[in-house]
């Protein structure tokens, strides 16, 4: 097989969400994670790239981050595939099965709901105050 066949291989191995646009968005660092991730876990689906809405400071608006579903092995197999990788600074996993990867300097590990992110929000509103104040 010759060595560019070999290069294409893993990206036929990558199918995208139909918000996602591609890989353009991405550091080369990024694709390079993606190439190693293929490699060692199988196909996969991304997701999330760099649009949509995620937390503030994520490392998606820098094009270091995406979010996949593993599709020939468990998310938290791939998870542990993922942690395994030299490049791959934070490693999260979703009850809904997503896996979360990113590039950044800083190492993390979490695993929660797809919205905790908001429950804090909820918990603390503006009529959740009031309700107590009116005891």
């Amino acid at each position: 097989m010759p060595a560019a066949a070999l290069a294409d291989e893993p990206i036929q191995k990558i199918s995208f969400q139909p918000q996602v646009k591609g890989l353009g968005c991405l550091k080369p660092e990024a694709r390079a994670m993606i190439t190693e991730l293929v490699a060692k876990i199988g196909p996969i689906q991304i997701t999330s790239t760099c649009g949509g809405r995620h937390a503030r400071h994520s490392q998606h608006y820098l094009g270091r981050a995406i979010d996949f579903r593993p599709l020939a092995t468990s998310s938290r197999k791939a998870a542990a595939a993922a942690r395994s990788l030299a490049s791959v600074g934070g490693v999260g996993t979703y009850s809904n099965g997503l896996v979360h990867a990113d590039v950044g300097a800083r190492e993390a590990s979490w695993h929660g709901y797809k919205r905790s992110r908001y429950a804090a929000a909820r918990k603390h509103s503006r009529y959740t105050r009031l309700a107590r104040n009116n005891r």
